[in-house]
């Protein structure tokens, strides 16, 4: 028997999924990319708008969804289009590396801190957070901020840094697929404007 839930699994391979939007920046240049990300986020925002406003559409996304919805989810905005915002904001204020390992921070970072807990947390630090999988967070953070081209070594380690303080506590009621990227991508911004 899987130690995750199905609907766990799901959400964290939707969440995996969502690395093509930043890696396409490297791929399709920082114009194209952008136009990408700008589509997906109105996309989520559209389905969101809909489902909020229609019963029988919102009825139907929990049916189809269920499960991986987060309870708060079913009736505010869904993390995804926090992502896009978040994605969108972290393209047109931050450098195109930048804006990708803060992103990968998100999607990769989050996911390996959800499922390592799930599985292997043992030592609670705060509630529904372990020092596993906040570990697990820090330590691929930290991966991402080294092997992304363009982001200085301090500047990836202090943005991974930020990236498992924020998953880990949290910032008040922001929503993390907006808080991590986001923090994240400031604090490499400052650390690489005064390293530079």
């Amino acid at each position: 028997m899987s130690a995750y839930p199905r609907h766990e699994l799901i959400r964290k391979a939707i969440h995996i999924s969502m690395s093509v939007l930043p890696l396409s920046l490297f791929a399709l240049g920082r114009d194209l990319g952008t136009i990408l990300i700008a589509t997906a986020l109105t996309a989520a925002i559209v389905i969101d708008v809909v489902r909020l406003r229609s019963e029988p559409v919102r009825r139907f996304f929990e049916r189809v969804f269920g499960k991986s919805l987060r309870p708060h989810e079913k009736y505010e905005l869904t993390g995804s289009t926090f992502m896009g915002i978040s994605a969108l904001l972290c393209v047109v204020l931050f450098t195109v590396p930048i804006a990708v390992t803060a992103l990968l921070f998100l999607t990769i970072g989050d996911s390996a801190a959800a499922l390592v807990g799930m599985k292997w947390g043992r030592t609670t630090l705060v509630p529904g957070k372990t020092l596993e999988g906040t570990l697990a967070c820090l330590v691929s953070c930290c991966i991402i901020g080294i092997v992304v081209p363009g982001v200085p070594f301090i500047a990836g380690i202090t943005g991974a840094l930020v990236a498992s303080t924020v998953e880990l506590l949290g910032i008040g009621t922001l929503d993390d697929n907006f808080g991590i990227p986001i923090l994240s991508a400031l604090a490499m911004w400052i650390v690489a404007s005064v390293a530079g």
